[in-house]
């Protein structure tokens, strides 16, 4: 590489080189002008007319048909070549085609040719085709966006810069008639659609991981470059597509050099891609047996660009590309207006292996001070959990089974039916991020552990959610650990989170339960999306582009209490206040009245029992969920078990108040007598299996009630609460 001292910056001729092309001669010859043959191949084209095959028009070659004139003297001799054509319907569409290439009307020739053989046009308007590549964050439509856009029209490279007025970009393709890219079909052009809905693209497309592959040159492009025996400078040699996101973030960092190296990995792509149409190109008139005489005599490669820099980062010079300091958006969001009316909020994070014997990331997140470090057992992952008292809990693995299954293995006997998949990892697929099917062999210890220990900490009455970091990092825009995990450290910094892994060396699996502990305040904060459905559960991911007004804005009650304690009391007054009420009993004898059976007390407490014996008590509670209003305010009457305020925080988050009533026993007794029945029965239902948990409820509840007084101090007790609780 030739590099200049002079003030005005570097000179770089080219990133890409061409040592060898193969037999075909795709590497000598000295460069000629475009406009020698420009439209040789295409005034040799009849596919465009219809009837016309391939085979035809080898046929029409083979017999010395070269043009449309050609093609006219023959019909002149009464020899149509298409079936059901007249002369003189043939002859007037070889008028419009001559009028057409007269105007230099790409599109009508765009729109009648097949696809794969657009790169005739560019053939025929080389010096108006754009090369054009995009650099992104990442590989997903629906979560990334692009970075960078670069084009080549003839020898002259051009660069949008993401923040940078789109001009030049719009002015660069408005006057193109011909776009060359490679697998644009599926990334580059929609990103640029999506980004620039109104962006004007050329009527013709080129893609050239299609077209490659017509000659046996599959694969990415820089695998077909290195088959081609194309070389790449020094500086950029190594770099491929996954290097491109982590540049861009460096960039961001402050590091400016790494955008040098962004914009020449990227003019190296489109000059590798002049390299690569140029040798398709005569591969496919070779195996389409084209005369010599229509074959191009210039090469796209002749038209080659190069790189200019600018000393100036303040402004771009003519023909050069400065290299400014990166003044865009950092995150979004910070913890700090996530959580900040939560200023005590604690999150606890777990990046699950499968098995105990390798360590599992754990992290607790009180505020916004984490702390990491690294678990193995079961055990040893509850007791810190339940230490730590936190009011979400997020964990990095599947936390159920598709719909239909019933065990991991595949011996299952619903493997083939239900398959391998959850509808949230299909979700997540379509969007282009890249999750593992729940049930791979290489998944099934870990989505069984993952469920073991989610039911054990919802038994505690911890609100248990499952996440994904990997995709977490991917719609936050950092990178992920397989990536940098220096560049995922520096990422979480970015938000705001503050402790002792800052400092110290951490493990990537320790930085990605820090990452489902953010995830947690985005659950709570209402920023988030839960992928999936009640009956396989939800992944929750962050959205930073819902509206959290709905989620915090609302307000559901729920009351536990033994019986007597005056809990249905409560309820039935929030109940006169407006809000929608439910009982779990409303389930129970729902199910009851399907089977024909009377209701009592006696009836819903066996039934209750068995139900949370199977199909369990999270079903149930979910099943009162889906018959409640998905709108305004709830009472819920009537929890009984540790899992129905898990539930309920997984279900409804901050929303939720959980009230404990409770009462000294001769009141309860004197209450129950008055208002149902004698002393003995109240015994005999307190001790009913169904009511055995209600106690373990009073450490779960955000305030708990003694209720000793009348019925209008309950009332004033729980307005009061409920009005503070949700003005925090």
């Amino acid at each position: 590489m030739r590099r200049s001292s002079q003030a005005g910056g570097v000179i770089e001729p080219t990133s890409l080189r061409l040592v060898s092309a193969g037999r075909l001669g795709e590497a000598s010859g000295r460069p000629a002008s475009p406009s020698h043959s420009s439209g040789l191949i295409l005034k040799a084209s009849f596919l465009h007319l219809s009837g016309i095959s391939e085979h035809r028009e080898r046929e029409l070659w083979r017999h010395r048909v070269l043009t449309w004139a050609a093609l006219r003297r023959r019909i002149a001799t009464g020899s149509s070549p298409v079936r059901g054509w007249s002369a003189d319907d043939i002859s007037k569409a070889l008028q419009d085609c001559h009028n057409a290439l007269a105007k230099r009307d790409v599109a009508f020739f765009a729109s009648r040719f097949p696809r794969r053989e657009h790169y005739r046009l560019a053939l025929a308007f080389p010096r108006e085709t754009v090369f054009l590549d995009i650099e992104t964050t990442g590989l997903s439509l629906y979560y990334d966006h692009i970075t960078l856009v670069g084009w080549s029209v003839a020898d002259q490279y051009g660069l949008y810069l993401r923040g940078e007025s789109t001009d030049r970009l719009r002015e660069a393709l408005a006057r193109a008639k011909v776009i060359v890219t490679f697998n644009g079909s599926r990334f580059d052009l929609p990103f640029l659609r999506q980004e620039f809905p109104d962006l004007a693209l050329p009527a013709a497309h080129v893609d050239l991981c299609f077209l490659a592959r017509r000659v046996d040159l599959g694969g990415p492009q820089k695998e077909i470059e290195r088959r081609l025996r194309l070389r790449r400078d020094g500086d950029i040699a190594d770099l491929d597509g996954r290097a491109a996101p982590l540049l861009w973030h460096e960039y961001r960092r402050g590091d400016v050099g790494a955008l040098r190296r962004l914009i020449q990995y990227n003019h190296a792509d489109i000059e590798g891609m002049k390299d690569i149409l140029d040798v398709v190109v005569r591969r496919l008139l070779l195996s389409r047996r084209a005369p010599r005489t229509i074959w191009p005599s210039y090469r796209f490669a002749h038209l080659r660009s190069s790189l200019r820099w600018s000393a100036d980062r303040s402004r771009k010079a003519k023909g050069r590309i400065s290299l400014p300091r990166f003044r865009g958006d950092r995150p979004s969001v910070s913890l700090a207006s996530l959580a900040g009316g939560w200023p005590a909020l604690r999150i606890v994070g777990i990046d699950l292996t499968g098995s105990e014997k390798r360590a599992s990331g754990w992290c607790q997140l009180i505020g916004r001070e984490a702390e990491t470090r690294l678990l193995h057992s079961d055990d040893d992952l509850i007791r810190a959990t339940l230490d730590v008292r936190p009011d979400v809990i997020s964990i990095d693995s599947p936390l159920s089974l598709p719909r239909g299954r019933t065990r991991v293995t595949d011996d299952d006997p619903g493997r083939d039916s239900f398959g391998i998949m959850r509808t949230c990892e299909r979700v997540l697929r379509r969007r282009g991020l890249n999750v593992y099917p729940c049930l791979i062999p290489s998944m099934q210890r870990l989505t069984e552990r993952g469920i073991r220990l989610a039911t054990t900490l919802r038994e505690q009455g911890l609100p248990t959610v499952e996440s994904y970091p990997g995709a977490a990092q991917d719609i936050l825009g950092i990178p992920r650990k397989r990536a940098s995990v220096a560049l995922l450290r520096e990422g979480l910094s970015d938000f705001g989170i503050r402790g002792e892994w800052l400092s110290r060396e951490v493990t990537h699996d320790e930085l990605d339960s820090l990452t489902a502990a953010l995830v947690g305040v985005f659950f709570w904060a209402g920023r988030f999306e839960g992928l999936g459905d009640r009956d396989e559960g939800q992944l929750v991911v962050p959205d930073l582009r819902t509206d959290p007004t709905p989620w915090l804005s609302r307000r559901v009650v729920g009351f536990s209490g033994p019986i007597g304690a005056g809990k249905t009391s409560a309820a039935r007054f929030l109940e006169e206040r407006g809000y929608a009420y439910g009982r779990f009993s409303q389930v129970l004898e729902e199910i009851l009245r399907s089977r024909g059976a009377s209701v009592s007390r006696d009836a819903l407490q066996t039934l209750g029992e068995q139900i949370h014996r199977s199909p369990g008590q999270r079903w149930l509670c979910q099943q009162l969920v889906a018959s409640l209003p998905k709108m305004g305010n709830i009472v819920i009457d009537g929890l009984r078990h540790p899992e129905d305020h898990a539930c309920l925080v997984e279900e409804y988050g901050p929303a939720f108040v959980h009230v404990h009533i409770d009462a000294p026993e001769a009141v309860r007794r004197i209450r129950y007598v008055e208002r149902r029945g004698s002393a003995e029965e109240l015994v005999e239902a307190t001790a009913h299996p169904v009511e055995r948990n209600v106690g373990r409820l009073a450490d779960l509840a955000h305030t708990r009630v003694m209720n000793t007084g009348s019925l209008e101090d309950l009332k004033g007790v729980v307005l009061h609460f409920v009005s503070a609780f949700l003005m925090r």
